[in-house]
């Protein structure tokens, strides 16, 4: 499977950027996956309109890469209806977006609204506003 890596953090703190590219770059190595890109950045998680983030939808777009690697969902995007139109744009493409450390395979199947599927929904969930569905 192709690879992309992105990672965000709001404000540089001189560590935690590259923190998360080697644990996804480790992550990646462990799981087979052939990363094909890596892009981070400093910024705010409010807009889609990032530098780093086009990098990775410029390479969705050219179907290049089979799944986005994130740390965590809350790297892609703060904005829930916001991070749904990135996952739809994903899907739309057949790429799926895992996050590492919440241990989630994204794809349009899995990505709901939380009222919609959860019972009992975890705290995760309920700050999130969505439900994941483990894959």
């Amino acid at each position: 499977m192709k690879a992309y890596i992105y990672c965000r953090v709001a404000h540089n703190d001189g560590f935690s950027l590259e923190l998360q590219a080697n644990e996804l770059r480790r992550y990646a190595e462990q799981a087979g996956y052939t990363v094909v890109g890596i892009a981070a950045e400093y910024g705010s998680g409010v807009t889609l309109d990032r530098p780093a983030l086009q990098e990775v939808t410029e390479a969705v777009l050219a179907g290049r890469v089979d799944v986005v690697l994130v740390n965590s969902f809350d790297r892609l995007g703060r904005d829930r209806s916001m991070t749904k139109q990135y996952i739809d744009l994903l899907t739309e493409h057949k790429v799926k977006l895992h996050c590492v450390r919440e241990r989630l395979t994204i794809d349009s199947i899995s990505f709901l609204p939380l009222e919609e599927f959860c019972a009992t929904p975890s705290e995760g969930c309920k700050e999130r506003g969505m439900c994941c569905q483990v894959r």
